[in-house]
């Protein structure tokens, strides 16, 4: 919902007063187009009607989508369009990391995907009858990797408990995956 209602203000060209970006990285939107809340952590997000008129907002849902629309005043030309542009600066890989948990037995296993970190800015570029007439960055965003998390029983047989807890603390998925084939 707050990054739908930020891409709304953005193309409105509201004054953007608060906007946090979400930890790690989301698929619906371009990096840095995000706009995140958490009350726990204090991410808000806020703006301001830096027109001369009032404007409406309008929020709508329909089959699992949200739209924002805001109304107001036109001032723009007709000739002027915006658009805006990510660009990523840096990514980290997340890589993979293995857990024993001794309270599951040999044959569990769980995975949790991964998120690739991601170091992006946003760039407002307005146009004036097809040409660009200014290049602008809006905000910088980083988010943290989390690596693909596997998490395997260890319980059981204590000689093969023991060998694949070797194997864990390799981090070494094949070598995992070896182990866990010979039981």
């Amino acid at each position: 919902v707050s990054t739908t209602l930020y891409n709304a203000v953005l193309l409105s060209e509201l004054e953007v007063t608060e906007r946090h970006n979400h930890s790690m990285i989301v698929t619906y939107v371009d990096p840095s187009a995000d706009a995140a809340i958490a009350e726990s952590s204090g991410k808000d997000f806020r703006f301001t009607n830096n027109t001369d008129a009032p404007v409406y907002i309008e929020g709508t849902t329909s089959n699992k989508h949200v739209t924002f629309t805001i109304y107001g005043e036109e001032t723009r030309p007709s000739n002027r369009k915006v658009k805006y542009v990510s660009k990523t600066l840096s990514t980290t890989e997340p890589g993979v990391q293995i857990i024993g948990d001794a309270g599951q037995p040999i044959g569990y296993r769980v995975v949790e995907s991964a998120h690739r970190g991601v170091v992006a800015e946003l760039y407002k570029a307005v146009y004036v009858d097809g040409k660009e007439e200014s290049m602008t960055k809006v905000n910088k965003s980083t988010y943290k990797a989390s690596p693909r998390t596997i998490v395997i029983g260890v319980a059981g047989d204590p000689g093969l408990s023991a060998e694949l807890q070797a194997a864990i603390a390799t981090q070494d998925e094949a070598t995992v995956n070896a182990v866990l084939a010979s039981c």
